[in-house]
């Protein structure tokens, strides 16, 4: 059995780093560029991984070498992969700028993870069955997350979805009951109950609000300030811990795996998503997405958190 099956994007990251942002029509020379894994799927599957759990991940490649390349990277991680080949499509790419407070902007090309239907999610079936925890995000089509979901609630697995990048519009509220708990940031959360929490105590308003929309449970993330959640009646906040960052991509994609692999392993909620904050406020002192990903170890022997 896995305990955590990832059904999402894979990608090649190219990030460059950026001594400032450029002015439009205005060309800057980067500090770095470094050509990466990546793909929020990915991303997730890698946490899970380093934070150990048994872990399979379902996504798509395309017939280039970029695909030979990530798959060699996610197994280089110990994830188990299940990838079918789109020799049509290009491998899944992100460009990802980074600025010098550690921000971040990313445009991305789908390529082969668009091709992971809904009908392709089903030669799966038997590796989602045997999950404990299934982790979901926004960077493929959304029918194909809603099948893997529902095969694998049948089964009695946990269903996590991270609704991100944000669909705009955003998706029914009858839709979110395919899932047990969504974890929207605040922006996220504004499109889907209309008010942006600017603060822990009004992130758990809202997370508690989205049971109304649907969601059976919730943990709204704030960046740098935490998080807040409201799941089967419980409700917390948790305060980042302060660190110097340098760049907060996959930043959000350490929280989830590492949350999701918390889960599976028997913790609580509770501490599964304290062990999930201090993995991703780790990750943002580091540069890349997969690669800033932390395994359990470091959590325990870091001093990076004072």
């Amino acid at each position: 059995m896995s305990e955590v099956t990832v059904v999402g994007s894979i990608n090649i990251d190219m990030t460059s780093y950026l001594e400032r942002w450029p002015q439009v029509g205005e060309t800057v020379t980067t500090r770095q560029t470094q050509i990466t894994l990546g793909g929020k799927g990915a991303n997730q599957a890698v946490a899970a991984s380093r934070m150990g759990g048994n872990t399979t991940f379902i996504g798509a490649i395309g017939g280039d070498a970029f695909g030979s390349d990530v798959e060699a990277r996610l197994k280089g991680y110990g994830v188990n992969t299940k990838l079918s080949l789109q020799a049509d499509c290009a491998t899944g790419m992100a460009f990802i700028d980074v600025g010098p407070g550690g921000g971040n902007i990313i445009k991305l090309s789908a390529g082969a993870n668009a091709a992971l239907l809904a009908a392709s999610i089903e030669a799966h079936a038997h590796d989602l069955s045997n999950s404990k925890v299934l982790l979901l995000q926004n960077e493929i089509p959304f029918e194909a997350s809603r099948r893997a979901a529902q095969i694998a609630r049948a089964a009695g697995a946990l269903v996590l979805m991270d609704p991100a990048p944000a669909p705009v519009p955003f998706w029914p509220h009858d839709a979110l009951a395919a899932f047990d708990v969504l974890t929207p940031n605040a922006h996220e959360t504004k499109l889907i109950t209309g008010h942006e929490p600017q603060s822990l105590s009004e992130a758990l308003d809202a997370a508690q609000k989205l049971g109304d929309y649907g969601a059976g449970g919730a943990i709204v993330t704030m960046g740098k300030m935490g998080v807040a959640w409201f799941i089967d009646g419980q409700s917390g906040q948790k305060t980042a811990p302060k660190v110097s960052a340098v760049d907060t991509v996959a930043a959000g994609d350490c929280f989830n795996g590492t949350f999701a692999a918390g889960l599976a392993s028997g913790r609580s909620v509770e501490a599964s998503i304290e062990l999930a904050v201090q993995a991703a406020a780790l990750a943002t002192t580091r540069k890349g997405a997969a690669a800033s990903i932390p395994n359990l170890e470091e959590l325990t022997t870091t001093t990076v958190f004072g």
